[in-house]
């Protein structure tokens, strides 16, 4: 295994590849920076995004300076670097080989952003028609990492690249055959009744609800303080989410746990949700 002193890290680097070497004193390095850090104590977030989230990425979320990260990582000895390679290849055994043509569907994803709009519905119309080999190529200004976390469960390969600060592209290779459809078919996008909304919510009384609000919040931070907060609200207490649209990436993870979600479609920029465990 490698020490620290081994690694050269970057704005670039992965959160994993930081924990790999050290989880505990990395973690714990990091709580000393800046508390939002702590979120990486939670196995469940660090299973999510450590292996997808860049410092870089990091640091937007918990509002802090690139250079501060680095000079606390150097101080338990990993080695920071200044040239960052214009690809980061996000899995170490399922990168794309570029030399090899094949059939690319681009979508950009900034126009549908910026009028707040979800381009989920038009990738997966996309990634469902792809062959094996073939790829997609999704422009964001952003890493897209609930999608990467999505595409990856299913066994696609993918490699981000950063191209400036505000032009991130990330490219999907399709492994295997399959069909993304079903898996979100099942899943309610929205339940516009108020009354069994209301009548759920009445089942809670007001000290055992925790209200959260994040309709404020860029990708992916909404996800990341909902599943902190599941990770530790009580089993009889509820989980009332103030969101601008419906989470289709979290409720996959929601399933998973065994948790109950109630969604009411508000407005054209509000859902409320409520989370629970039956």
């Amino acid at each position: 295994m490698k020490t620290a002193n081994q690694v050269n890290i970057h704005a670039g680097t992965r959160i994993k590849t930081l924990l790999d070497v050290d989880s505990q004193g990395v973690i714990n390095e990091l709580v000393k920076l800046n508390l939002h850090f702590s979120k990486l104590k939670n196995p469940v977030l660090r299973r999510l995004f450590a292996s997808r989230v860049t410092i870089a990425d990091a640091c937007k979320i918990a509002n802090c300076k690139v250079d501060d990260f680095l000079d606390s990582m150097s101080r338990i000895g990993f080695v920071m670097i200044t040239a960052v390679p214009a690809v980061q290849s996000a899995s170490q055994h399922h990168g794309i080989d570029f030399s090899r043509n094949t059939n690319v569907v681009e979508l950009d994803a900034r126009p549908y952003l910026k009028n707040n709009q979800d381009p989920l519905k038009e990738i997966l119309v996309i990634v469902n028609k792809l062959h094996i080999g073939d790829r997609l190529k999704v422009t964001n200004t952003f890493e897209p990492v609930p999608l990467i976390s999505l595409l990856t469960d299913k066994e696609f390969s993918y490699v981000v690249e950063y191209i400036d600060e505000a032009t991130v592209i990330t490219w999907f290779e399709k492994l295997h055959a399959g069909d993304l459809t079903p898996e979100f078919a099942s899943i309610p996008q929205t339940v516009d009744d108020q009354e069994v909304f209301d009548m759920v919510l009445r089942r809670f009384k007001s000290d055992k609800i925790r209200y959260i609000d994040v309709r404020e919040l860029q990708m992916p931070q909404p996800m990341l303080l909902i599943l902190e907060n599941m990770e530790t609200l009580p089993a009889d207490h509820l989980l009332f989410v103030y969101h601008k649209k419906v989470p289709v990436f979290l409720l996959p993870e929601l399933q998973k746990k065994g948790m109950t979600f109630l969604l009411n479609h508000k407005s054209a920029d509000q859902v409320d949700m409520l989370i629970y465990l039956s």
